[in-house]
């Protein structure tokens, strides 16, 4: 800011006043050197273009005017549709016109006015009906025009977009494409030449499979037949097995086990249930016998499926 100053205050006071000392310069030198910033100052920062007041030309005051003047900002309404219904053709025709804006009807409207006010009005009112059926022509033609124009457009747009994609190639593109194989360009699937043999022999194999499906089928229902001989269906029949189960010496009637130990319950007769650690050690194949490890997935679940179908026929399965 001291760079803003004039030279002469920089000057003693006996310099600057020509030797003499001025009752009146004394409060200017003190302004001058005062450290109270002013308002100009808190306003505009140095580093502002406007802290140096220098005079603007006349073009660049009106310029400065007009970006003062504020932009009124507005909007334009949608213009109404006039004839957006089906039967809006209608509307230019007399009949139309006729009911929109009709004549005066009454003998009164029609007498002579007696006035030259009534003969004013009744002037204003036929020129209004005459404005509405001029100005409902004139949208009509401007429509008629504006919709041939539109569709010229959308039908020469629509021939340039059909020749565009229908032009042959140029001979520039012609001669910079890159050469493409004619076999990459071939990208439909050609038909088996031998589907119909193919198709054959696949029915044929599905027939034997068909076939094997039924027969294992009944040789399933006959082993079932079979064993079906020692099922109980009477109650006669239940009541014996139940008895027979259940009596008091049924285990003593067993004799001794495999190991030549007396039989006392159906554990002994029969093996123990499978545990739970020898069911893991089964499906982990991790048992004490070869055997039982090295059999397939197909017999362990065949064993299976025996087992079950014996569990819900009450008939051993072969």
């Amino acid at each position: 800011m001291a760079s803003l100053l004039p030279r002469a205050a920089f000057l003693p006071r006996s310099i600057a006043t020509g030797g003499a000392t001025s009752p009146c310069t004394a409060p200017a030198l003190t302004r001058l050197f005062s450290s109270t910033p002013s308002a100009l100052s808190q306003q505009i920062p140095p580093e502002s273009p406007l802290f140096i007041n220098v005079p603007n030309p006349p073009q660049d005051q009106s310029i400065e005017a007009k970006r003062e003047l504020k932009r009124l900002r507005g909007f334009v309404p949608v213009p109404r549709r006039i004839f957006a219904h089906r039967d809006s053709h209608q509307k230019p025709t007399d009949s139309w016109l006729q009911r929109a804006a009709p004549e005066p009807s009454n003998a009164k409207s029609q007498a002579e006015p007696r006035s030259e006010v009534q003969a004013w009005k009744r002037k204003m009112a036929a020129s209004r009906r005459e404005n509405i059926r001029s100005g409902v022509r004139d949208l009509w033609e401007r429509k008629k025009r504006f919709d041939s124009k539109r569709l010229a457009a959308r039908t020469a747009k629509l021939a340039a977009n059909k020749a565009a994609a229908m032009a042959p190639e140029r001979e520039d593109e012609r001669l910079t494409r890159g050469s493409i194989n004619e076999g990459t360009l071939q990208t439909f699937v050609a038909p088996d030449p031998l589907r119909f043999e193919r198709g054959i022999a696949s029915a044929a194999r599905t027939a034997a499979i068909a076939a094997d499906k039924s027969e294992a089928r009944r040789d399933a229902i006959q082993t079932l037949y079979m064993n079906a001989r020692s099922f109980i269906v009477s109650e006669a029949e239940l009541e014996a097995a139940v008895n027979h189960e259940f009596a008091d010496d049924h285990f003593d009637k067993m004799g001794q086990s495999r190991a030549g130990y007396r039989i006392n319950n159906i554990w002994d007769s029969q093996s123990e249930p499978m545990s739970v650690a020898k069911m893991l050690r089964e499906l982990e194949r991790n048992n004490d016998t070869l055997v039982t490890d090295l059999t397939s997935e197909a017999t362990r679940a065949l064993w299976r499926q025996k087992k079950v179908a014996e569990e819900l026929t009450g008939g051993k399965m072969d």
